[in-house]
């Protein structure tokens, strides 16, 4: 069980209000809507949410924005909630911190302290620990299920809000590719597009924790310039729809953070890329910068023979596992 009052949910509130300019509930949900979460008891609902691999570029813009650009794929987390009456404060049983830490945001900016009793149960298939976003799918799926379950309407601000107030996180919220500040919670350019790509994924093997991976950040001047540059090339691969210059993109991201980082797994699999093994078989290397898992795209209409023959390639470097960008 976690406290009624955290701190996450303290942080959520008065992101909102600052965001919001008012009190979040009255600026975003009707008083019915709140008055509804306490009748109609026991209430049971489910939401999801699609997972992004990795990022396509993760890094610092010269101006001082920590940035990403979400790949959505089909992955996916969802939530089951059940909502009984109570007496006394709120109160979440959820076995992932984060998920309950969400739920008790949104029930503080919704003006609820009492009288309700929430269950979190959790199913996914994306892999924990891996910079898959399996966290963010998971808070994503919980404020799904209450939108699904009351009628609520949860605009993207208010979704950034309350989850930048829990950690660094991928904007899962926006249907297509965006370019986002994760850590502040900023949409910075939203595509309308997802490239059409098969990925054969790797997975290094041990987990890395998101907030560990962002305490820890630290860019050179250089290195901002480097992703400035980087980032106007992806817009207008963007514009242009052209998936293997994005891919293109992704790949020197993933340079990027292997020297950054001196991730010697990564320039492995970066450097069998550049040496042929892989070509013509993937267009590039897509890296879960926060994570252990980095993928090999291919076209969205590559053959199950050519998926085999990217995997065998890279079978000895970890874990394979097959996925593909989210399509309508």
């Amino acid at each position: 069980m976690l406290a009624t009052r955290t701190t996450a949910a303290k942080n959520g509130a008065a992101a909102m209000r600052q965001q919001h300019g008012t009190s979040p509930t009255a600026a975003v949900f009707p008083a019915a809507c709140v008055g509804s979460l306490l009748s109609g008891l026991p209430r049971v609902a489910s939401g999801q949410s699609f997972a992004s691999f990795g990022e396509i570029i993760q890094g610092r813009l010269s101006g001082g924005d920590d940035f990403l650009v979400t790949l959505p794929v089909e992955l996916w987390s969802t939530c089951r909630l059940v909502v009984r009456p109570a007496s006394g404060p709120v109160r979440v049983d959820s076995r992932w911190e984060k998920s309950g830490q969400v739920a008790h945001a949104l029930l503080r900016a919704l003006g609820v302290d009492t009288g309700v009793s929430v269950a979190l149960t959790l199913a996914r298939n994306i892999p924990v620990g891996k910079g898959l976003s399996s966290s963010t799918a998971d808070m994503l799926a919980v404020l799904r299920a209450f939108q699904n379950g009351y009628g609520i309407t949860l605009t993207p601000a208010l979704i950034s809000a309350l989850m930048a107030a829990i950690e660094p996180h991928d904007a899962l919220h926006y249907d297509t590719s965006v370019a986002y500040n994760h850590r502040q919670g900023q949409l910075l350019k939203r595509f309308a597009y997802v490239p059409d790509f098969q990925i054969v994924g790797v997975d290094s093997g041990g987990e890395l924790s998101t907030l560990a991976y962002n305490r820890r950040l630290s860019f050179t001047p250089q290195q901002c310039a480097q992703y400035d540059a980087l980032l106007r090339e992806l817009y207008a691969a963007f514009a242009r729809r052209d998936d293997a210059a994005i891919a293109r993109c992704a790949g020197r991201s993933a340079q990027l953070h292997a020297g950054r980082t001196d991730n010697q797994w990564l320039q492995q699999l970066l450097s069998r890329a550049a040496s042929g093994c892989l070509s013509p078989l993937g267009l590039g290397i897509v890296a879960a910068h926060s994570g252990t898992c980095a993928g090999v795209l291919l076209p969205g209409n590559a053959s199950a023979a050519r998926l085999r023959q990217v995997a065998a390639a890279v079978a000895d470097l970890g874990q394979v596992f097959h996925t593909r960008t989210l399509r309508g």
